[in-house]
């Protein structure tokens, strides 16, 4: 039997036997490689190019590094041919890497490690050590990933100073083809899942309204089921009532105000009329300079007063105007009566009886606020408003 029939028999036979010991794989599962190697020697060596096979068994770190134990055996003819032939064995430690990782239909990976090579020839046998890098491809067979075929080669630099005078090594070729097995549950992928054309979760087998629209809920036979019933619709509460009207702002709904238009500010009682003593007092009556003249802000402030006396024809009115305490006491005095009587005038020239308005001046009399600030000074000119009569 030749050398290279062995090696195919050989071959042959750990493919069977990994095979036989194939599992599901996942990440860190080990696996085993078996591939027909072929050489391609320096051509220092004097050799034909040879053959063999190459066993590898991986035990992965995680999905992108991966160490390998790998044998070798190659049987290279002599030149001339019948000088015999060599054989070389070796082993040693790669690291694959796969870039891209390993769960792809096609992975790529690199090579790099190193070991020892035997050579065995005519004249004897030596050891030598070698570094060897290159690369290859993992090509998947089945959905699991579990068998895939691999293809390889690489470059190695054998450590051998008896072959080449003056060189401290050699440089091999090889290039490898096989396949690769996953150690663990079998090989044979899972059955596929049953068959759902339409999506709705219920196979095309026992699907009794086949093209149900995607997500309409469905019944075991796979036909829609009824909409849930909608919800009773509560009532629509009535609007809130809305609030009484009170357009004097008296605080008495216009329903029950005997006496509209109150001027803002003066106390009303339970009809809405001016109770007798109230007084409201208004700073907003403001004068010309050193005058008695009325401004025209002033003047409808004013209206709304003529407002309220008109809503209310029995009610009567004082009058008092005061100023501040800048100036001579007697001058401020004559300047509160000639302004409070100027109050008294526009009333009277807006429609109001004069018998129910009676105007009088203080002067600085009866301040409201500290007169050595201006913001006091400012409150304490002012004209008052008094009821005297309901």
């Amino acid at each position: 039997m030749t050398i290279h029939l062995k090696h195919t028999l050989l071959l042959a036979g750990l493919l069977a036997g990994a095979t036989s010991l194939a599992h599901a794989a996942d990440r860190d599962t080990p696996y085993l490689g078996m591939m027909g190697t072929y050489l391609f020697p320096d051509i220092s060596r004097k050799l034909d190019n040879g053959y063999g096979a190459t066993a590898l068994f991986g035990f992965p770190i995680n999905d992108y590094v991966v160490p390998e134990l790998t044998l070798s055996g190659v049987t290279a003819n002599r030149k001339p041919a019948s000088a015999g032939s060599d054989r070389l064995y070796s082993g040693g430690l790669n690291f694959a890497v796969f870039p891209f990782g390993r769960d792809n239909t096609a992975s790529p990976f690199l090579l790099l490690g190193g070991g020892g090579e035997r050579e065995d020839h005519l004249t004897g046998r030596k050891t030598s050590g070698y570094a060897d890098a290159g690369g290859g491809l993992l090509i998947s067979l089945n959905r699991s990933r579990t068998a895939a075929i691999r293809i390889e080669g690489g470059r190695y630099a054998v450590f051998d100073k008896t072959v080449a005078a003056g060189y401290g090594h050699v440089y091999d070729t090889r290039v490898s083809a096989g396949v690769q097995i996953a150690l663990g549950a079998h090989v044979n992928d899972a059955p596929p899942p049953p068959l759902d054309s339409d999506g709705d979760g219920v196979p095309d087998d026992v699907d009794s309204c086949p093209n149900t629209p995607r997500g309409m809920a469905v019944d075991a036979h796979g036909c829609p089921l009824p909409p849930p019933p909608r919800p009773a619709m509560a009532p629509t509460p009535p609007p809130p009532p809305a609030p009484p009207v009170d357009s004097d702002h008296d605080g008495v709904p216009d329903a029950i105000d005997q006496c509209p238009y109150t001027p803002a500010g003066m106390q009303v009682d339970a009809k809405g009329c001016a109770i007798k003593a109230a007084t409201i007092v208004l700073h907003d009556i403001n004068f010309e300079f050193n005058k008695a003249r009325l401004t025209e802000n002033s003047k409808l402030s004013l209206d709304q007063v003529v407002a309220g006396l008109k809503g209310q024809p029995t009610m009567q009115l004082e009058i008092d105007g005061y100023t501040d305490s800048v100036g001579k006491a007697a001058y401020n005095l004559k300047l509160s009566k000639l302004r409070a009587a100027a109050a008294r005038d526009y009333l009277i020239a807006q429609g109001i009886e004069a018998s129910r308005l009676h105007s009088e001046g203080y002067g600085a009399a009866r301040p409201i606020a500290s007169n050595k600030t201006r913001d006091g000074r400012a409150m304490n000119r002012r004209v008052e408003f008094k009821v005297v009569q309901q």
